[in-house]
């Protein structure tokens, strides 16, 4: 059995042979005005479990002046040292866009946290609505999901949005291996960030991304009227047993616990 894992390739690729959930690359269309058309957006229908679900992807078109929110979510499956970070970027007609930078894995490939430090795999960015990026990770896989609200002027937001959608126009182009160090969800939110706010910095935090959050808190940009203990506490997604990932799930869960 070889000691380091087999590398994807020489060079990171786009055209692999990927598990469904990566089947589609995002593809990002500038239209006129601040009009922005995105393909691709991940929309799977979860029927229980992990495994049994509707593949689904579709089109939309976004203005970009009706952006007026960020949330971060933070999602723990296992203690409370590492976690997975997300944003949604949220509009005017109650629509919310979530972006999830991830390891595109190929078909029979697993994800591994020491797999990859090698170039095992290469980074994505998924675009899809909450009821699939933040559905599965409640009510599916009952992991611990946060949702905190980023508190930006929407001029920032929308400037952090473009961000985004001008890296995954990037790498549409020019594929990278994710890293498990420097390459990766918490790394890639930060270099977005730091793009539109000069003042955020590296932190340790940022590694060991269970403390994502609190970084973020202690910048300023969530609710410091309460203490980060607190407004963690409150943060916390919580889902009745008997509850339905349904088309009213991103309201659901925002509302007051």
């Amino acid at each position: 059995m070889p000691i380091f894992p087999r590398l994807t390739s020489a060079t990171p690729s786009n055209e692999l042979d990927c598990i469904l959930e990566y089947a589609k690359l995002p593809q990002v269309e500038w239209r006129a005005g601040s009009k922005i058309f995105l393909r691709n957006i991940r929309n799977f229908r979860y029927n229980g479990t992990k495994d049994d679900y509707l593949p689904s992807w579709y089109d939309d078109e976004f203005t970009l002046d009706e952006l007026t929110t960020v949330d971060v979510i933070s999602s723990y499956w296992s203690g409370n040292t590492i976690a997975h970070l997300f944003l949604s970027f949220g509009f005017k007609d109650g629509r919310h866009l979530a972006i999830s930078i991830e390891t595109r894995r190929r078909i029979n490939q697993i994800y591994s946290t020491w797999r990859g430090f090698f170039k095992h795999y290469t980074l994505t960015y998924v675009l899809a609505d909450e009821r699939d990026l933040i559905g599965v990770r409640t009510d599916v896989r009952k992991e611990r999901v946060y949702l905190y609200s980023v508190k930006i002027p929407a001029e920032t937001a929308q400037a952090l949005f473009i961000n985004y959608l001008g890296r995954i126009e990037k790498l549409s182009l020019q594929p990278e291996f994710y890293n498990t160090f420097n390459n990766n969800c918490t790394t890639n939110i930060l270099h977005h960030a730091a793009s539109v706010s000069p003042e955020i910095k590296f932190n340790w935090k940022v590694l060991v991304s269970g403390y994502a959050d609190k970084y973020i808190y202690e910048l300023g940009l969530l609710d410091s009227r309460l203490p980060f203990k607190k407004l963690k506490e409150i943060s916390l997604i919580r889902r009745p047993s008997d509850a339905a990932i349904a088309d009213d799930y991103s309201k659901s869960i925002r509302l007051p616990s």
